[in-house]
């Protein structure tokens, strides 16, 4: 992002603060961020319910002004610009359609109140259904729309008015499992197909990896880490990070010595975990360690097709069936930790039963370690 030149930034956040006062006390919502986003970016920001990040929606949109800072859309500040002319639109979690009217007239309800030609409206609002995947639905009522559809009458209801960015606060909460899934694969087809820019407010880490082409994470007002969702799936740059992020089996403990390059972790009850680290640790420092099911090897011998940092073994106390999402927990032996591990499909998750042994292997460059 700091490569991009400002014609090609979207979003700019610059050092952006609010605070409330509550009962006497101040309460800052959202503590100096920054941000950028490039032109056609799938942005998302995700974060635990009271973050900040709907407080930072509102800030871009208008409806709140910050106590400190800037927000620039297309290059220009947005300082005491009203919500109605900023060139932005949102869509919230209940769509706000209107259910007397039919879907070409809620699509187009944008452009009658810009007083626009009859004639340019409908060819408008017949593009902008065909772009969304709803061709020749303009005459149907609200009610007879399936969740999904619905979403894309939103959705063409506010990129018809051509907004430098379309902001969307978590529009897929109030829809079943099946079809946020689903959704989940047609937002990002279709806002690679029109390349307006979308920042997307979400608290589900699995909608921001999917979606995005970068992700801001947010926690206690602040941005704990901007990047890829690769970066911050397997370059976590923090515990908070690496904890909301995907699945983990978290363990505190302390640093005992270094090796080499490794750090050796006691995470209590006997156990040393080997692991890298790009932090500078000391002997006795207080740690967390996290390590994720999927990267943990596991076989009913000690023989492991690698040489890993870290063996252990122990007793499968139970196994949580969920196709291709099994996983099952593993009692080291001699000690109170209990790992989730991500079963592979080898014909092995098939046949495990509780109460078995099982060995596990895990690399250390697999052990995050973060200094508490």
């Amino acid at each position: 992002m700091s490569n991009t030149s400002n014609k090609d930034i979207d979003l700019a956040i610059r050092n952006v603060t609010k605070q409330y006062t509550y009962q006497g006390k101040i309460f800052t919502a959202v503590d100096k961020v920054s941000l950028e986003v490039p032109k056609g970016a799938f942005c998302s920001i995700l974060g635990p319910s009271g973050c900040g990040k709907t407080t930072l929606l509102r800030m871009i949109a208008g409806f709140i002004e910050p106590d400190h800072g800037d927000i620039l859309i297309g290059n220009k500040s947005m300082m005491d610009v009203a919500p109605n002319k900023r060139p932005v639109n949102m869509i919230f979690q209940h769509l706000a359609l209107f259910p007397m009217m039919t879907v070409g007239e809620n699509v187009a309800y944008g452009l009658m109140r810009r007083n626009e030609k009859r004639s340019d409206i409908l060819q408008k609002v017949k593009n902008m259904l065909g772009r969304v995947g709803l061709p020749g639905a303009s005459d149907k009522r609200i009610d007879q729309l399936s969740g999904g559809q619905k979403q894309r009458v939103a959705i063409a209801r506010s990129l018809i008015l051509d907004p430098t960015l379309l902001l969307l606060d978590e529009p897929l909460g109030a829809l079943d499992l099946k079809l946020r899934e689903h959704m989940k694969l047609e937002l990002k087809q279709l806002q690679a197909e029109i390349g307006t820019t979308f920042i997307y407010i979400t608290h589900d880490q699995s909608e921001a990896l999917v979606m995005s082409d970068f992700i801001g994470v947010m926690n206690k007002g602040r941005f704990e880490q901007l990047g890829s969702p690769q970066d911050l799936y397997y370059r976590p740059n923090s515990a908070f990070v690496a904890s909301f992020v995907g699945n983990n089996n978290g363990l505190s403990g302390y640093t005992s010595e270094k090796v080499g390059d490794q750090y050796k972790i006691d995470v209590g009850s006997g156990v040393c975990l080997r692991a890298i680290s790009t932090y500078n640790l000391t002997v006795r420092q207080p740690i967390s360690v996290f390590l994720r099911p999927e990267h943990i090897d596991i076989s009913r011998t000690k023989a492991f097709a690698k040489d890993y940092a870290n063996q252990l073994s122990g007793k499968i106390a139970d196994i949580l069936f969920d196709g291709a999402n099994s996983t099952i927990f593993v009692d080291i032996s001699g000690t109170g930790l209990s790992l989730k591990v991500a079963l592979p499909h080898t014909g092995l998750d098939m046949s495990l039963v509780p109460g078995e042994q099982v060995f596990l292997g895990i690399s250390a460059e697999h052990v995050l370690a973060f200094p508490v």
